[in-house]
């Protein structure tokens, strides 16, 4: 019998002789009531340990739970160390895209400009190498060859293009009176072909290698009234000019000169007559 029994049955017969005496029907009314409250105690301690139990097992639970969420922290936080490292190669990488990207712009760009610089050297030179041409007698394009014996253009068996070719190989030999017969017998003989305003210029260059200025004018000027399409009038108003200069009358090189500036101002012949005409004074 637990103490709380004992104690509550003393409480009891206490009462009982406070009441002085007691009917056995009484008597047995109490020990049921004492068994009744036994009973709900019993239970109530059952209830107890149950509770007990369930909190034990709700803060083990618990610490379960903590210990997982604090796993799940550690995990987050190396997850959040992994992405920090990660978006620090991304951005090296990034830094290190956009310098080669920029290299290669300059590097594109010192090519665009040699490329450029080269390609004024070679345009330069072309033109340095038509006036060149201009003045020693070649034809545009015409290659620098070894001399060759050149045919003879007295011939008349001679085609057109072997008449003409003939007497330019005379005159690129220096043989002036033979290129001269030759490109005179061309324009009499094919005074239409597309080569006779050719002809009549080496006859004016012909002249003037040889310092005949007022011949050389006069077969210019050939050239300017027969020929005026023709690609040599350019070249004849120039070296016109230069026989005026030549010959000292620099009212009438000037004048020629400015004529074929305003005629022709985009061709190389004009560039040089520039150049000229502020040269003489």
């Amino acid at each position: 019998m637990s103490d709380m029994r004992i104690h509550f049955i003393l409480f009891i017969c206490a009462l009982i002789l406070l009441a002085g005496c007691a009917s056995s029907s009484d008597v047995n009314r109490l020990e049921r009531r004492v068994k009744q409250l036994e009973t709900a105690n019993t239970s109530l301690r059952y209830r107890i340990d149950q509770l007990k139990t369930n909190v034990g097992s709700q803060a083990e639970k618990g610490n379960n739970l903590s210990d997982s969420y604090a796993n799940q922290d550690a995990e987050f936080d190396q997850f959040r160390d992994d992405v920090r490292k990660i978006n620090g190669r991304f951005e090296e990488t990034g830094n290190r895209f956009n310098k080669d990207i920029q290299s290669l712009k300059d590097s594109l760009k010192n090519t665009g400009n040699a490329v450029d610089e080269f390609t004024g050297k070679i345009s330069v030179n072309e033109t340095r190498i038509k006036n060149l041409e201009n003045f020693m007698g070649f034809e545009p394009g015409e290659k620098f060859e070894a001399k060759v014996k050149p045919l003879n253009p007295g011939k008349d068996n001679l085609s057109e293009a072997e008449l003409y070719k003939a007497a330019k190989q005379s005159y690129d030999s220096g043989d002036y009176e033979t290129a001269r017969q030759g490109f005179g017998k061309f324009v009499k003989k094919y005074p239409k072909s597309d080569m006779a305003d050719n002809a009549r210029f080496w006859a004016g260059e012909i002249y003037f290698n040889e310092g005949w200025f007022q011949k050389a004018i006069l077969e210019y000027e050939k050239v300017i009234k027969e020929y005026p399409k023709g690609n040599k009038v350019p070249g004849a108003y120039l070296k016109q000019g230069i026989s005026f200069h030549k010959l000292g009358e620099k009212a009438n090189a000037r004048l020629i000169l400015n004529e074929l500036i305003m005629k022709f101002p985009d061709s190389n012949e004009a560039k040089i007559a520039r150049q000229k005409v502020k040269h003489i004074e």
